[in-house]
Parts: structure tokens; sequence; C-alpha cells
């Protein structure tokens, strides 16, 4: 079962659970010349406007880690920051 979209923290940011649907590694120099890498994950989640699923990709920067035992179709915490942008994830355990 996946879980409800997204809940307000303290500090402003927000967290979601989602079950991972993929995951991607990136390494690329984009238009300006500047190298971006770090990881797509690609998730599942309830959304009360959907029927059925919401399917999202989130970039992790290369300085977060995605827990090294999360696989696809396992559950994980994403906390965001204020503008949206993940921050750290966390593998929820069964």
């Amino acid at each position: 079962m996946i879980y409800q979209k997204l809940h307000m923290q303290e500090k402003g940011g927000s967290h979601m659970k989602a079950r991972i649907i993929g995951i991607e590694e990136i390494n690329f120099k984009n238009q300006v010349g500047e190298v971006i890498s770090g990881t797509n994950i690609f998730i599942a989640y309830e959304n009360p406007n959907t029927e059925g699923l919401r399917c999202d990709k989130v970039f992790l920067k290369e300085e977060i880690n995605l827990p090294a035992d999360v696989r696809p179709n396992e559950l994980v915490e994403i906390y965001f920051n204020m503008r949206g942008k993940a921050e750290k994830v966390e593998k929820i355990s069964k």
C-alpha cells in the first residue's frame, strides 16, 4: 500500500512516504559545462486528486545518499526543504 503525499514539518519543509519504482544514477554536463551528478528516483504514491497512484521523479544531489539497501518496490520517507528540493531519504522498515 502506498501512503499519503506531503505533510508539513516544523521547519517549513515537508516529507512524504512513497514506493520506489526505479533508480537511475546520472552524470552529465549541462549546456554551460557544469557537471551534474546524482540519482533520479522514480516514485509512486497516493494523491487525493488522482485515481490510482501518482508517479513522479525526484532528483537527489550527489551529496544526498539513497540508503544502500533500498531497492525498487520498497517504501521510503523523502524529506524536502522549504524550496521543495529533496534533502534526505530513509528506508521505511516493514
